[in-house]
């Protein structure tokens, strides 16, 4: 479980040419930019844009899918836009793919389900609620959760209503971000935590192991051994079995960091509206950063080899990572 906490987010310049990879302490930066792509027009981006939504690729690594703050989601196949379906609302959340359709949450309240070679509408379904978080599936069913701390079940095939469970949140504070659903042995998981930091719970009983204290925690990853928790102005590193930090990195001032994604011994992770960072997951090290002028507050999708993530600039990259 972890802490959801208000982000306070800072104006960024609206410079989103390339800037060249800031080097770390070590000398072996461990990804380098390869492609860019301005998924958004230039001329139509906001005073202070920001992107949210990362993009995913299909099992084949053949087509790659992207939803903007401009309410488009654009396909990309093979270096080209295959096709752009235009929703009702900011996309903020990543879609999902499921067999040959696209399930894509809407800012707008609206989850629609596209053909995701032709982006041909099958259905639609609006939820009445702001939808932040990607989809999950379990037993033809599509569990979407809201910024209104609601989990809605829909029919995958026809986007049938099933069920809603809807909790409350505390008064006296705001909560920002919302934990993806999770579907597992016939029950649904879905978890903020609006206290603690972050909390280890003992599957069995539910009872806590451990509890560690991190002002502001948003994001938590388990990586082997180990847990990585971001919060405010700081990443750090647990032992999984006993809490014990292994490492912290800090941050630029009170600033939060992005959901980290490991791939073989890296985290790739960003300072919101900063740059991106390859962290050495044994050390806690920032090995290099790449800010292309507008900063980064997704995360990236790693695959072996390359990862993409799209700027608040509404710029596509893919990032080749070094071993």
């Amino acid at each position: 479980m972890i802490l959801l906490a208000l982000l306070a987010f800072s104006w960024t310049p609206l410079d989103h040419g390339p800037r060249p990879p800031q080097r770390g302490p070590l000398h072996d930066p461990p990804f380098f930019v390869g492609e860019m792509h301005h998924l958004v027009p230039q001329e139509q981006l906001p005073f202070s844009p920001i992107e949210t939504a990362t993009p995913v690729v299909d099992q084949a690594q053949t087509r790659l899918y992207a939803g903007t703050r401009d309410g488009k989601v654009r396909c990309r196949f093979r270096g080209e836009t295959a096709w752009v379906f235009q929703a009702g609302g900011a996309i903020l959340a990543s879609p999902l793919i499921e067999g040959e359709t696209l399930y894509v949450p809407g800012g707008d309240g609206v989850v629609y389900a596209l053909n995701r070679f032709t982006g041909a509408l099958r259905w639609q379904v609006d939820i009445h609620e702001e939808l932040t978080t990607t989809p999950a599936t379990t037993e033809g069913r599509l569990l979407v959760m809201s910024s209104s701390q609601s989990v809605t079940a829909l029919d995958l095939a026809t986007g049938k209503r099933l069920w809603k469970f809807h909790r409350d949140a505390p008064g006296g504070f705001t909560i920002r971000g919302d934990a993806q659903p999770h579907a597992a042995h016939g029950s649904v998981y879905a978890a903020a935590s609006a206290k603690a930091g972050i909390v280890a719970l003992d599957a069995n009983s539910g009872e806590p192991a451990w509890t560690y204290a991190l002002a502001g925690a948003n994001h938590v990853l388990v990586d082997g051994a180990r847990v990585i928790g971001g919060g405010r102005g700081e990443l750090v590193a647990l032992d999984r079995v006993s809490g014990k930090k292994l490492w912290t990195l800090q941050l630029k001032g009170d600033g939060y960091p992005t959901q980290p994604v490991a791939m073989r011994g890296l985290l790739l992770v960003a300072q919101d509206r900063g740059a991106l960072m390859g962290v050495d997951v044994k050390t806690g090290h920032a090995r290099g950063a790449f800010d292309p002028g507008s900063g980064f507050s997704q995360p990236a999708f790693a695959l072996p080899g390359i990862a993409y993530i799209v700027s608040n600039g509404g710029a596509l990259y893919s990032l080749g990572l070094l071993p």
